[in-house]
């Protein structure tokens, strides 16, 4: 048997290699390799998309609420700094921060304008705490402490983003109140006061983000695992059906077509039984081998479908491209040069290969896609095995959910 056959689960075993390594490297620095970087990002901020919501809508509540108590507290405050001035900063970004994370590209967007604007909210939120000091109200200072805690706790930023943050924050509020001539003592006190602050929510925050990390890194390792076809190495049924959902929903959205390839080998059984059920399990794993050479884009995936039956499913690919794919993957197969004197499509292992190509539409399911890819296989059967057939098909007006597969002699075998 080939060596091909060891590397079965090619694009599994990678992504499962290249969490392993990350776990063992480490991240020191809170940044994974990029892919895994951006998985990581995406899926945080997915999952905690409700309470950054919650806290945002709180957050200016909160802020509203402290300016009208300052109007009983400190009136001469007040009165020399308008409403508008202290909610003009921190109340709009909040309100622009909660409207981004409804964009379809909130995990995109959201960290990037917010890493901009936070540093200027709390340089904001600075300034008016020293004009205040210059009237001699030094209260105000501490709202720029419990903002700096916000900023690494609440709103939801990124590690590095957070510290970049508040260390321009610090740098500004050191500058404003030298050009206000603080006295050095008062200075040092409001400085050491701000850095403490940082410092202590700083290695909070590493912490809680290390330990995020980690648990993500371990939870996709695990999910990999589960997902993974314990005999190829390559995906399981249930990661093809949960993929083929999400990529048809996509393709919706983006109105780009989706190919999905079955293939079966050729009369597999008779193989098994000449040769014995070891060298079956080893020819399996070298033509998943194959298919997975052929699914190599981040939304391409290979699948084993069940017994001796596999599925690629190819996001954004013409009938062409999928055609000449199916094409590539006959004759790999057929180059293995596996002996099977039982078959009667060739004296070496073969394949059946059924392709069907649609653009999704939001009115049909990815079910149908796979009855025309089942379809195109039985075709490929019946017209003698060992090679390629494409269903040509106007899949939204068309019917599907029934097909009936006509055999020689005039038989139907639904």
């Amino acid at each position: 048997m080939p060596g091909t056959s060891a590397s079965a689960g090619t694009e599994v075993a990678d992504r499962a290699s290249s969490l392993t390594e990350q776990l063992q490297r480490g991240f020191r620095w809170m940044r994974f390799e990029p892919a895994l970087e951006s998985a990581y990002r995406a899926d945080q901020f997915r999952d905690g998309l409700k309470y950054l919501r919650i806290n945002l809508a709180m957050l200016a509540a909160i802020i509203v609420a402290i300016v009208q108590v300052d109007h009983l507290v400190m009136p001469a405050i007040s009165a020399g700094v308008p409403d508008i001035a202290r909610l003009g900063v921190m109340v709009p970004i909040l309100v622009i921060a909660l409207a981004l994370t409804f964009l379809r590209s909130a995990q995109v967007w959201y960290p990037r304008i917010l890493s901009a604007l936070v540093p200027l909210a709390l340089m904001g939120i600075g300034w008016i705490g020293l004009w205040a000091w210059g009237q001699g109200e030094d209260r105000l200072f501490v709202r720029l402490i419990i903002a700096t805690v916000a900023v690494y706790f609440v709103l939801g930023l990124p590690f590095r983003s957070a510290i970049v943050a508040n260390v321009a924050a610090i740098v500004f509020y050191a500058a404003a109140a030298a050009s206000v001539s603080m006295p050095g003592i008062e200075l040092t006190h409001y400085l050491a006061m701000l850095v403490m602050t940082s410092l202590i929510c700083a290695a909070g925050a590493y912490n809680l983000e290390h330990a995020r990390r980690t648990a993500w890194l371990e939870g996709q390792l695990l999910a990999e695992t589960a997902l993974q076809d314990g005999l190829t190495g390559i995906h399981n049924r249930r990661r093809l059906d949960d993929h083929l959902q999400r990529v048809w929903q996509q393709c919706v959205r983006e109105h780009k077509p989706l190919a999905l390839l079955f293939a079966d080998i050729d009369h597999f059984k008779a193989y098994n039984d000449r040769y014995g059920h070891q060298a079956g399990d080893e020819a399996l794993k070298t033509v998943a081998a194959v298919l997975a050479r052929h699914a190599r884009r981040p939304l391409d995936i290979a699948a084993r479908f069940g017994g001796e039956e596999f599925a690629v499913v190819l996001f954004d690919t013409t009938r062409e491209h999928a055609v000449r794919i199916g094409e590539e993957i006959l004759e790999e197969v057929r180059q293995l040069g596996i002996a099977h004197a039982g078959s009667s499509a060739a004296p070496v292992l073969t394949i059946s290969l059924g392709i069907a190509c649609v653009v999704p539409v939001a009115r049909r399911s990815c079910a149908g896609l796979l009855q025309l890819a089942d379809q195109a296989l039985y075709s490929a059967k019946d017209g003698g095995r060992n090679q390629a057939r494409l269903l040509e098909a106007e899949y939204e007006h068309m019917k599907t959910g029934y097909f009936r597969r006509h055999l020689p002699g005039g038989a139907a075998d639904q």
